[in-house]
């Protein structure tokens, strides 16, 4: 019963963010229009168009209206927050399963976000910041986690300085929040990670302009799992 509820609220979060999402890179209110609607013909979706996961599959990707076919985007997100929320329910307890949850749902959305406008939205790192605070209430080290924020701070607010175009406000409060999380010396290997990542990504897309958003919430996730498998040894 708790398998099925894990993987139907993942998909409702998964629908949720898929609004967020096109609504973030399309530049309108989360709010407003408050119904759900076709990004093609504009109409009012029903409650049964918005069924997650189901409605796309009955619908064969297609809008019920216009019959223009659906970003298989939608699908793809629901897909992996539904499994991804079961196998943190599975596989960690309560408290950290949530962080989890809340770790790939941003993650999902700075890399969908970001790449397409260069932009991270605020909630992201407000998310990542209340984690970490859900974390050191759980295992503490509270001075290190200052340490590894004030560092890591410092490291980027130099490298603005230096180089005012290489990093985005958002990369800055996106990656200092990691750190918060991560504590030390994880929080330095998510800088070099993401680093790395972004250099490579410049390298194969032939661009000066680097997302870092998508690098640093993806190593910041993979990173935190590592860490909480390596202590459930």
């Amino acid at each position: 019963m708790w398998y099925i509820l894990n993987f139907i609220i993942g998909a409702i979060f998964g629908s949720f963010l898929n609004v967020i999402i096109y609504r973030g890179v399309e530049g309108l209110s989360i709010k407003n229009p408050p119904r759900s609607f076709c990004p093609n013909c504009k109409t009012r979706l029903k409650w049964y168009d918005n069924i997650p996961i189901l409605s796309f599959l009955i619908l064969k990707g297609k809008c019920r209206y216009c019959g223009t076919k659906i970003s298989p985007r939608y699908l793809f997100i629901e897909l992996i927050l539904s499994f991804g929320f079961l196998i943190h329910y599975i596989a960690f307890a309560f408290p950290i399963a949530l962080i989890l949850d809340s770790l790939l749902f941003v993650t999902l959305a700075v890399i969908f976000i970001d790449l397409k406008i260069m932009m991270i939205p605020d909630f992201a790192w407000i998310v990542v910041g209340l984690a970490g605070f859900l974390d050191v209430f759980l295992n503490g080290d509270f001075l290190f986690r200052i340490l590894a924020f004030s560092i890591v701070l410092l490291v980027l607010l130099i490298l603005k300085f230096l180089y005012r175009d290489s990093l985005g406000s958002g990369d800055i409060f996106l990656m200092t929040a990691f750190s918060f999380l991560l504590s030390l010396p994880l929080a330095f290997y998510m800088m070099i990670i993401s680093s790395v990542l972004g250099i490579l990504f410049a390298i194969v897309k032939r661009s000066k302009i680097i997302p870092f958003g998508p690098f640093i919430s993806l190593s910041g996730y993979i990173l935190y799992i590592l860490n909480v498998l390596y202590f459930l040894k």
